[in-house]
């Protein structure tokens, strides 16, 4: 029979959403998973610690069911039941183990590997969902729910460097470690020029970068002692947010000029207290930030700059550009009966209303669904009360309007189609955007 709900993606949100919610799986439920592991997603080749406590990635996992186990799972509870950062390795093994207990709660041919999803068509008034899948097939669905997760698209500004533009996901790739290496021992056998590497932006993901990088140089040097590391040139574009326990150690510790002072109105958050919570630097990125502006780390400094541009000679120079500029949420197209509605490449944030149901043209599109798709929209930063509460919204109104399909003539008059194979529907061909 063909799917009543399918989900986009199979990686944390996707897999801890499932296993938030076991009265989902009453249904008939399809995941389609581009890559080859359903559970950990992109965290499993993060070679670097988690900016968050790890409780937190962890914290809407059902206990009942089919997952009542999981909390007896050693590999998860050293993740659920922490309250500190985690490495991104124990957090990725976590999620494997959920994925594992949801794929068999899903039950057999529900879980597809190896297939992306190119498009979703919401059609029939808005009842149905074509899911287009990139190998020709398309599925059809009373609800999709996209949980593809973020990516780092090319920033316009580096443009004129993008031959030697690296994405900071590359940089703290587990897999490519050993390349990465190699390449920074070979910089670091040249003369003084092309030997700087230039991290383009101050967040936890530039951070990231250059932790990573130190690591490098030090394991470097242990087998080369006369080995020279690059020179490191971070750029930040505007004062840095040091996350503070609240507004008195904010105004406390603050050091005019490294960071920006907080505003009681839009950086303390209304159910904490904390500054900057969700905005800025904290744990190990906090220390590595405070140790750069000081000058504590030998052949690294800071660099302010307005835009990337100003600093033109520093990117001419380099022979490694890090962007570590953000993310955007990495989506399927979206049509509506056929039409281009909303383009993957889009511009624009994919934004929801508070129980998931995706906006389109700032509509409300109810068989369709956002899952934590984007980062945190700008004016709710630092503040607990986004999204939280999401999983039991989204999971409240899907189970509603699939026990209403359900009980419907025209649902259980459906023809069968199985999610594995191809559907007589014609298949989706990309058109100009309609918007």
């Amino acid at each position: 029979m063909e799917p009543g709900l399918v989900l986009v993606g199979g990686g944390f949100r996707a897999t801890t959403f499932l296993a938030s919610a076991p009265g989902l799986l009453a249904h008939r439920v399809t995941v389609f998973e581009r890559g080859t592991v359903f559970g950990p997603g992109g965290f499993a080749d993060y070679a670097i610690t988690s900016t968050s406590i790890g409780s937190r990635f962890l914290k809407e996992l059902s206990a009942t069911g089919p997952f009542a186990a999981l909390r007896d799972d050693p590999l998860v509870a050293r993740v659920a039941d922490a309250e500190a950062p985690v490495p991104m390795e124990h957090l990725a093994t976590a999620l494997g183990r959920v994925g594992t207990a949801v794929a068999a709660a899903l039950g057999p041919d529900r879980l597809v590997l190896g297939t992306e999803v190119t498009a979703l068509d919401v059609v029939e008034e808005g009842s149905a969902v074509l899911v287009h899948l990139a190998d020709g097939r398309t599925v059809r669905s009373g609800n999709a729910v996209i949980a593809t997760g973020r990516t780092e698209r090319p920033h316009a500004e580096l443009a004129p460097w993008r031959a030697k533009v690296r994405r900071s996901a590359q940089i703290i790739s587990r897999s490519g470690r050993d390349g990465l290496r190699r390449e920074l021992a070979a910089l670091g056998r040249h003369g003084e020029d092309g030997r700087r590497i230039v991290i383009a932006g101050a967040s936890h993901s530039a951070m990231s970068v250059l932790r990573v990088l130190l690591e490098l140089f030090d394991e470097i040097r242990a087998t080369d002692p006369g080995y020279r590391a690059p020179a490191v040139d971070v750029l930040q574009r505007s004062a840095a947010r040091l996350v503070h326990p609240g507004l008195a150690e904010a105004r406390r510790d603050y050091v005019e000029g490294r960071e920006r002072a907080a505003d009681p109105a839009t950086d303390v958050c209304p159910a904490t207290g904390i500054v900057f919570r969700d905005s800025g630097l904290r744990h190990e990125s906090r220390d590595l930030y405070c140790a750069l502006w000081d000058g504590r780390i030998p052949g690294a400094r800071l660099v302010r700059t307005g835009r990337l541009a100003e600093a033109a000679d520093l990117l001419d120079d380099a022979a490694v550009v890090v962007q570590a500029l953000g993310y955007h949420g990495h989506a399927p197209d979206v049509l509506i009966d056929g039409r281009l509605a909303r383009p993957s490449r889009s511009p624009e944030r994919f934004a929801h209303t508070d129980d998931g149901t995706a906006l389109i043209a700032g509509r409300p599109v109810p068989a369709l669904s956002v899952l934590r798709v984007e980062p945190t929209p700008y004016a709710l930063r630092d503040h607990a009360v986004y999204g939280s509460g999401l999983y039991g919204r989204l999971a409240g109104r899907l189970l509603a309007r699939l026990e209403a399909d359900a009980g419907s003539p025209a649902a259980a008059a459906s023809p069968p189609v199985a999610a594995s194979q191809p559907s007589s529907l014609p298949p989706y061909v990309p058109q100009e955007s309609a918007v």
